[in-house]
């Protein structure tokens, strides 16, 4: 019993230790979580943070804005790895946190901004628009110079984001991610076609309810013309109700489309 005591003491006097430890030197940087794993890269120089996309010939440094190729972040020390012996090969994560390297060309980034690829090779840029993203900024970076790269903590979750905007551009940005579905991931390019049907099936069924109830309600006046104000009521009351329809179709796509 003495020797059970003494190790449960042993232990709480450890682990307070550890979190003492813990609070003074671990937080003072947070580490990059998740698993990486050996990729095969294309020739060329590779720094660690860089935002990588696929290729016919391997993985390459991103050089497009919300490029629907990209794969990871290329890190040199991840917390835990999956090592190859072949040749060319470097680690990429694709989930979880990294230090990412970013510029300013698409505004100061704050924590909580979607973080994208940029036109600047491997590096990331605050995502102004809605289209596929790397992740979620976890600090805040800001720099005079809009090319100077930085690097950031991002949580990395690569996958088609919303970004709130004015509605026209917002819907136009939305109807250029659909047409992209297909190179999309499966689940993202079925969030997509479910969208786009539920969509059309309201505006559908919304015009053919509205114009049979239109053309009943003129059919009606003409054999009634006594119940003229009764029936065009019924017509009002029957298009705030397609208008309903409609509405709801719309949003329940633009819900389907962010979730």
């Amino acid at each position: 019993m003495n020797k059970i005591r003494i190790f449960i003491a042993a232990g709480i006097i450890i682990s307070g230790g550890l979190m003492i430890w813990g609070k003074e030197g671990i937080h003072a940087q947070e580490q990059p979580a998740g698993i990486a794993v050996s990729r095969t890269f294309t020739e060329g120089e590779y720094v660690d943070g860089d935002i990588v996309c696929s290729s016919p010939d391997g993985l390459k440094r991103c050089s497009n804005e919300f490029d629907v190729n990209m794969e990871g972040v290329l890190i040199e020390n991840p917390s835990v790895a999956f090592l190859s012996s072949k040749e060319g090969t470097k680690l990429l994560l694709s989930s979880g946190k990294a230090y990412v390297r970013v510029v300013t060309s698409g505004g100061d980034i704050k924590r909580g901004d979607f973080i994208t690829s940029s036109v600047n090779p491997g590096l990331g840029q605050r995502a102004g628009k809605s289209g596929n993203v790397l992740g979620v900024a976890l600090q805040n970076y800001t720099s005079e110079t809009a090319d100077k790269p930085g690097k950031i903590l991002v949580g990395i979750n690569i996958r088609p984001a919303i970004v709130a905007t004015s509605a026209r551009s917002n819907l136009l940005e939305t109807l250029k991610q659909g047409l992209l579905a297909p190179t999309l991931t499966p689940l993202a390019s079925l969030r997509y076609v479910l969208a786009i049907l539920i969509a059309a099936a309201s505006f559908l069924l919304g015009f053919i309810y509205f114009g049979k109830v239109a053309k009943g309600g003129i059919d009606a006046i003409g054999r009634n013309p006594l119940a003229r104000r009764a029936i065009q009521l019924n017509v009002i009351l029957n298009l705030i109700m397609t208008l309903a329809i409609m509405t709801g179709g719309l949003i329940l796509a633009y819900v389907i489309l962010i979730i």
